[in-house]
């Protein structure tokens, strides 16, 4: 009788998506038929099953936060707003109106301070603003000026945008903490360990007491298997690679 082994897999090999997307198929596949697969290979499986969820868990908090984008255009919007005050200060001091080129002059007096933070850290930005919009709010005659240059609704406008980036950064902060622990790349050798070792004790057990449940439940991971051998293209030093860390050998007989 020719014994069952299962082809070769160096799953440490595999990236973390593809390697947990290659351990979550083959759970899907056992858990459905795990009173029947002998106690060792049903006490392998709920390791296995533990170790995806971690996996999964780490590799989800790995992702980009959908916020970032958004914070990027909102910071964009920032800037441009905040360059159109400065243009129309600016336009005004080279205009011929002599009462607005007076209230030009005196306002680009109170931006200069804040007159290049637009090329500062996004957060520091934040600041800046508040602060800037503290000053000029409290003094009656910025306003004014404002109002005459006809940028204090873009002054307004700003504001809100200012205050939306901060409550929006303050949001993303909020959700990468609760992201904080294990990486992917933290978990995955653990979970690799329990895949190799479900794998082993279903080969075992498909030789000692090889029932229909058991064949079927074989003949399908490998099968999966194959097909993820596949997507690893590095097979340099594989032949040498220690048992143990990587994956099932060929079948032999």
């Amino acid at each position: 009788m020719t014994k069952k082994v299962f082809s070769s897999l160096y799953t440490a090999k595999l990236p973390n998506n593809d390697a947990h997307s290659l351990i979550k198929s083959t759970v899907d596949m056992a858990t459905p038929v795990q009173e029947n697969i002998g106690e060792i290979a049903k006490a392998a499986l709920q390791e296995l099953i533990t170790s995806e969820s971690a996996l999964a868990t780490s590799i989800n908090k790995s992702q980009k936060s959908v916020l970032t984008d958004q914070l990027n255009d909102v910071n964009a919007d920032r800037k441009n707003r905040f360059a159109e005050i400065k243009r129309n200060t600016t336009n005004a001091i080279k205009g011929r109106d002599t009462e607005k080129k007076a209230a030009g002059e005196s306002f680009k007096n109170f931006l200069d301070p804040f007159w290049d933070l637009t090329s500062e850290a996004m957060n520091t930005q934040t600041g800046d603003l508040f602060n800037m919009f503290s000053k000029y709010y409290a003094n009656p005659t910025l306003t004014q000026q404002a109002a005459m240059l006809g940028i204090d609704e873009f002054m307004s406008e700003l504001q809100t945008v200012n205050s939306n980036f901060d409550t929006l950064y303050k949001t993303r902060n909020n959700e990468q903490a609760s992201k904080q622990g294990p990486s992917g790349s933290d978990n995955k050798p653990q979970a690799v360990a329990a895949y190799v070792d479900f794998c082993t004790a279903v080969e075992q057990a498909v030789n000692f007491n090889g029932n229909e449940v058991l064949v079927s439940l074989f003949n399908n991971m490998d099968e999966l298997r194959k097909k993820y051998a596949l997507l690893i293209h590095d097979t340099k030093n594989t032949a040498t690679a220690p048992l143990a860390n990587t994956e099932i050998t060929t079948a032999t007989k």
